[in-house]
C-alpha cells in the first residue's frame, strides 16, 4: 500500500507539472493564434518541426524511453559509478551522433523541405529551408536534456524533470513576444523569432536539470566507449523502439505533407486541435506511465511477477476512467473550448469551426492513446522492446493509408486525418493489449 501511494504521489506531480506545461503549452498556441492565425507562416512554422524531430525520435528518445532506464537501474544497485560511466558514455555517444545528423540535413535542408512539404509554394519553401536550418540545433541541445532528464526520472527525482516541458514553452512564448519583433526589426520573416524561441526552449530545460542530475550524482565527462556491456545493451534494445519511434516519425511527415497540399492553414489547425487533444493523454496518460515505469523496472527486474501486474493493471484501469471522462467533456464543449482558447486576432471564424471539429473526432481516440504509454513501458520494462514496435509499425502504416483513403478518396479533408489517427490508436492499445495477457498473464 504504502508503494501504491509512493508512485500515485509520483504521478500526481508529473499531472501536476504536466498540466501546468500544457497550460504554457495552450497559452502559447493561442499567442500564435493571434497573431498569424490559420495562414501560410504558421503552416511553415510546424512543417519546421519534423526533421528535428525525426533526429530527436530516431536517436535518443528511443533510447531513454525504452532501454536507458531499465540498464541503468541494473547498473545502479550493482555499482554506482559504473552506472555514471555507462550514461556518460551514452550521453558522449548520443551527442556526437545528432551533431552529424543535423550537420548532414543542414546541408540538405533544400530537398527536406520538398519531402514534408510539396504542397508549399516556392516562398513557403524558401522560408521553410532557413527556418529549419536554424531549429536543427534544437535536437542538439535537447540530447543533453532529454537523457539527464531520464537519470532524474530512473531516480524518480520527477521535479527539475518535470518542470523541464513548462520552460521549453516559456522559451518559445518569448519567443513570439520578443524573437518576432527582434526579427521584423532585422528585415528577417517574422516566423524566424519563433525559430529563436525555439532554441531558447531547448535551452532552458537543460539548465533546469543540470544542477538536479550533479547533485544525484551525475558529472559531465567525455568518454566513448562502444565495446562496453552497458552501453551495448542499451544500443540493442534500443534499436526495435527506434525503428518504431522513426517509423511514427515517418508517419507525422507524411501527415504533413498531405495537409500541404490542402487548404492554407490546414497544417496550423490540425496541429492546434491535435495540441487540446495531447492535454489529457500528457496531463494523465504520459504522467502515469512515467511514473509507474520505474516500477514496473524494478519488479521485472526482481521476478516480482504479482506486483508487477498489480502495479500495471492499476495504472491502466485509473487513467483509463480519469481520461475517459475528460474526453466526454471535451467532446461535448469542444467548440467553447476552442472559442476560449483560440479565438482571438487572427484566427477567427471558419478556422475556430474547423478546429473544432477535428478535436471532436481526436476525441474518440484519446483514451487509447493515453493507455499505450503504460502498456509499452509494461513490455519496456521487461527489456520486450520489439513487441511494442512492430505493433505500433502496423498501426502506423494503418493510420497512413486510412488517412490517404478519408482525405483523397472520400474527399474529408482534415477530417479524415484525425479520423485516422483515433482508428489506428485504439487498433495499437487493444493489439498491445491482448498481446501482453497472452504472453506474460
Amino acid at each position: 500500500m504504502a508503494q501504491f501511494k509512493t508512485l500515485w504521489r509520483a504521478s500526481a506531480l508529473l499531472a501536476f507539472f504536466s498540466f501546468v506545461a500544457k497550460v504554457t503549452a495552450l497559452w502559447r498556441d493561442r499567442i500564435l493564434a493571434s497573431q498569424f492565425g490559420a495562414s501560410p507562416e504558421l503552416d511553415v512554422y510546424y512543417s519546421a518541426f519534423k526533421v528535428p524531430d525525426f533526429i530527436f525520435n530516431l536517436f535518443i528518445l528511443g533510447a531513454v524511453s525504452s532501454a536507458f532506464i531499465p540498464v541503468f537501474l541494473e547498473h545502479y544497485r550493482q555499482d554506482r559509478s559504473n552506472a555514471w560511466r555507462i550514461t556518460q558514455n551514452f550521453l558522449t555517444s548520443a551527442f556526437l551522433v545528432v551533431l552529424v545528423a543535423c550537420s548532414v540535413l543542414f546541408i540538405f535542408a533544400d530537398p527536406a523541405a520538398r519531402l514534408i512539404a510539396p504542397g508549399f509554394s516556392a516562398d513557403q519553401l524558401t522560408l521553410l529551408v532557413k527556418l529549419l536550418r536554424l531549429m536543427l540545433l534544437s535536437p542538439i541541445i535537447f540530447s543533453i536534456s532529454t537523457i539527464l532528464g531520464s537519470v532524474l526520472q530512473a531516480l524518480e527525482r520527477f521535479f527539475a524533470y518535470a518542470l523541464a516541458p513548462v520552460f521549453y514553452n516559456l522559451g518559445i512564448i518569448i519567443g513570439a513576444l520578443y524573437g518576432v519583433p527582434f526579427a521584423l526589426g532585422m528585415g528577417w520573416d517574422p516566423v524566424m523569432g519563433l525559430g529563436l524561441g525555439v532554441l531558447l526552449g531547448a535551452i532552458l530545460p537543460l539548465l533546469i536539470q543540470i544542477p538536479s542530475a550533479q547533485k544525484a550524482g551525475f558529472r559531465f565527462r567525455f568518454i566513448i566507449d562502444w565495446t562496453d556491456r552497458g552501453f551495448r545493451k542499451i544500443i540493442r534494445l534500443m534499436i526495435p523502439r527506434t525503428l518504431g519511434l522513426g517509423a511514427y516519425s515517418v508517419e507525422a511527415i507524411i501527415t504533413n505533407a498531405i495537409a500541404s497540399t490542402l487548404s492554407s492553414g490546414a497544417i496550423t489547425v490540425l496541429q492546434f486541435a491535435t495540441n487540446i487533444a495531447f492535454v489529457p493523454i500528457s496531463v494523465v496518460g504520459v504522467s502515469v506511465a512515467t511514473a509507474v515505469f520505474p516500477r514496473l523496472s524494478s519488479h521485472a527486474s526482481d521476478e516480482n511477477e504479482h506486483q508487477f501486474h498489480a502495479r500495471l493493471f492499476e495504472s491502466l484501469k485509473k487513467t483509463a476512467l480519469g481520461v475517459g471522462v475528460l474526453a466526454v467533456l471535451m467532446l461535448i464543449f469542444r467548440e467553447r473550448i476552442i472559442q476560449i482558447i483560440f479565438e482571438t486576432g487572427a484566427f477567427q471564424g471558419a478556422s475556430v469551426t474547423t478546429t473544432a471539429s477535428a478535436l471532436g473526432l481526436f476525441m474518440f481516440g484519446v483514451v487509447a492513446h493515453s493507455l499505450i504509454p503504460i502498456m509499452s513501458r509494461a513490455f519496456y520494462a521487461l527489456q520486450n522492446t520489439i513487441t511494442p514496435v512492430l505493433v505500433s509499425i502496423f498501426s502506423i502504416a494503418l493510420n497512413v493509408l486510412l488517412a490517404i483513403w478519408f482525405t483523397f478518396g472520400l474527399n474529408w479533408g482534415i477530417y479524415g486525418l484525425a479520423l485516422a489517427f483515433s482508428i489506428a490508436g485504439n487498433v495499437n492499445f487493444l493489439l498491445l493489449y491482448v498481446l501482453f495477457r497472452r504472453r506474460y498473464l
